[in-house]
């Protein structure tokens, strides 16, 4: 998977850059997810969050976003994988219909 990483107030990480490539890699078993995966990590430092939002494309189904924030840059990246990751689920069970 390819993931395309934009930043916004916050420094580029190797070691976020390689976690959240290690979490998305997971969406390969879904056959039906486009290989291109847009990724924005965002800081808002009044009041100390990071926040995440992730856009996947399916085939035929359109954009399936999340949106997750947390004290914590890994926190906030995990629960969006978890909300895109439950959207997949749903997804598969239509096109196995």
């Amino acid at each position: 998977m390819n993931c395309v990483i934009r930043w916004k107030d916050c420094n580029k990480s190797p070691a976020v850059i390689a976690h959240l490539e290690a979490k998305i890699s997971r969406f390969d078993e879904y056959r039906f997810v486009m290989p291109d995966i847009k990724a924005e990590i965002v800081h808002y430092p009044k009041r100390h969050v990071f926040a995440t939002r992730l856009n996947l494309q399916v085939k035929n189904r359109g954009i399936i976003r999340a949106e997750a924030k947390a004290d914590d840059i890994l926190t906030a990246i995990n629960l969006a994988v978890e909300k895109i990751a439950d959207q997949l689920r749903r997804v598969k069970t239509r096109y196995e219909k």
